[in-house]
């Protein structure tokens, strides 16, 4: 017995199969999740459908969605990082239905998570029994599965693999040898790209971590090795990050205009929750719950009795990390004064989205909590590893019931893909009603009609005299004639206005394009056009496309940075 106990220690094989088993319990609920009925899931699978289209269509760069917005082209991915739309949509390789496709995808989320802790906390302990211990204990953590089971926010639940990514970079360039230093970038690059306001709190620790190491900062290695992180992680990100900021600055758009988006210090204030809110199973702000967990709490009252025992080369990461949970947890609750708080740091729009960091914290201070009250009370090691399996399998099954219990859901109907477009307009409209990525000026009613709902997908005459005649259009490429136009005349085109349009004559000579006075694209035509068959097609801008060019020189780059490192301490 001690030797296959022994053995199970060391086989790294068997604790992926313990982290493959763990993830997979917890994600036994989505086998039968109605994603149509959690909080974002019909937005996310609308916005697979319209990458796919995309894809289908081969627009480039793929940020409007032509069948969006009664088909007058939505610019979603210009705001919205596209990014964890690609993940669900690689299993339409295999022919899924959108519902499946997003069902593996937040499976895979957990399990790579889970492999990111493990990784981290062999490197942070040098013990596999507190990696593995970790690992099991983050796929089930309260929040990360009501992220997933409830709202599915599949930004902010993919968010969870970069957590532990982040500060195993951090940790290793600050006390290890360095050679992993490029995983700061990594996380940092996936943060960015998947959910924005999960890199700004995100930052926020991180820094806070660096501060507490900061005597590391004296060595010029470690502030050359973070100099190349960042210019990594500025790089790698242009080709989203550069367009959204081109259309802010030359633009009008309104971006997250509803009421629960405003973000301002009161707004996050009215979002933190009372401290008994913690212990219950619905919370009283947008029906979260924000339960911690019997098993999570038990796991770190453990820490009073076992904290001497805690290993002093894993002390300073444990003090860290507790610190670390306190603040985010207190900034959670209706003891944080978010309203004296400047509004740039209140864009994360609800407080308790903080619960996210306060139990991946939570995760790693509980796994040393176990193992050193274990060991604490365990005879011998063969003890040890049979008392830590049986905790770790109880750990399982509360978890799985608490799961089965708050978040099932009646299996999603299986739409065609027919039906499925035919949904589109009813859910845009969602995003309509709120005007968010809509230019300011388009007219939006959250109730009765608006200009989008009654204009006609044609071009329009809106000052002057011609007949348009030939209109051909498909998806973001529109073609017609113009016969009897007087000069100085003004042509509205059925396309929501966004940078990066072409509209030529036969001659390929550029015809200048304004937004009009509805939000859309519009032309005025000159009496020296000699040829009047004008051609409209999206093609980006050239901001966005150098922003594309730099990013995949820079990915290539970085590839070839991490093979050389990996080799050797640079």
């Amino acid at each position: 017995m001690k030797k296959i106990i022994e053995n199970i220690r060391k086989d790294k094989v068997i604790h992926y199969i313990i982290i493959i088993a763990a993830s997979l319990i917890a994600a036994i609920p989505l086998i039968n999740l109605r994603i149509y009925g959690t909080d974002d899931g019909y937005v996310h699978m609308l916005r697979i459908f319209g990458m796919e289209q995309i894809l289908k269509e081969q627009n480039f760069p793929p940020f409007i969605y032509s069948k969006f917005a009664n088909g007058f082209g939505y610019a979603i991915n210009l705001f919205y990082s596209p990014i964890v739309t690609y993940g669900p949509l690689f299993f339409r390789i295999f022919g899924l239905h959108y519902y499946t496709c997003l069902k593996l995808f937040a499976y895979s989320t957990i399990l790579i998570s889970c492999f990111t802790m493990y990784n981290f906390l062999y490197d942070v302990s040098k013990k596999r029994e507190i990696a593995i211990l970790g690992a099991v204990i983050y796929a089930f953590i309260p929040y990360r599965l009501e992220t997933i089971f409830n709202r599915f926010a599949i930004g902010e639940f993919t968010a969870y693999i970069f957590f532990p990514m982040l500060f195993h970079g951090l940790f290793n360039l600050l006390k290890g040898d360095g050679k992993k230093h490029y995983y700061i970038a990594i996380a940092a690059i996936g943060l960015i790209l998947t959910h924005t306001i999960s890199t700004e709190y995100s930052a926020i620790f991180a820094l806070l971590y660096i501060v507490f190491n900061f005597k590391q900062l004296k060595n010029k290695s470690v502030i050359r090795k973070i100099a190349i992180n960042v210019i990594f992680i500025l790089a790698i990100t242009t080709f989203f990050t550069v367009p959204l900021m081109e259309h802010k600055i030359l633009g009008n758009y309104v971006i997250f205009n509803s009421t629960s988006m405003k973000s301002l210090p009161s707004d996050v204030q009215n979002s933190t929750i009372k401290i008994s809110q913690l212990f219950k199973d619905i919370g009283e702000v947008n029906g979260v719950s924000f339960k911690i967990g019997i098993p999570l709490i038990i796991l770190t009252l453990l820490g009073i009795v076992s904290y001497k025992k805690v290993d002093k080369n894993i002390r300073s990461e444990y003090i860290t990390f507790t610190v670390i949970a306190m603040i985010s947890l207190a900034m959670v609750t209706k003891l944080f004064p978010w309203i004296i708080m400047p509004k740039t740091l209140t864009t994360l729009q609800f407080a308790w989205r903080m619960l996210a960091f306060f139990e991946f914290a939570l995760s790693i201070i509980c796994a040393i909590n176990l193992y050193y009250f274990v060991e604490m009370i365990a005879k011998d090691k063969e003890n040890l590893y049979n008392v830590l399996f049986a905790i770790s399998i109880a750990l399982i099954i509360v978890s799985m019931v608490k799961i089965d219990y708050n978040y099932s859901y009646e299996d999603e109907k299986n739409l065609t893909d027919e039906e499925y477009e035919a949904q589109i307009a009813e859910i845009t409209s969602i995003w309509l009603i709120n005007r968010d990525y809509l230019p300011q000026k388009v007219d939006i009613k959250a109730l009765g009609k608006s200009y989008l709902d009654y204009r006609e997908n044609k071009v329009y005459v809106l000052d002057g005299n011609a007949t348009i005649i030939n209109e051909k259009k498909e998806d973001l490429q529109l073609e017609f004639d113009i016969e009897n136009y007087k000069a100085n005349t003004i042509l509205e085109l059925p396309y929501i206005y966004y940078l990066g349009y072409t509209v030529t004559t036969e001659q390929n000579e550029k015809i200048q394009m304004f937004e009009s006075d509805n939000g859309m694209l519009a032309i005025k035509l000159d009496e020296n056009i000699e040829n009047a068959h004008i051609t409209v097609k999206y093609t980006g801008t050239t901001i966005e496309k150098v922003s594309y060019v730099i990013s995949a020189i820079s990915i290539i780059t970085f590839i070839g940075y991490v093979i050389y490192s990996r080799k050797q301490d640079i």
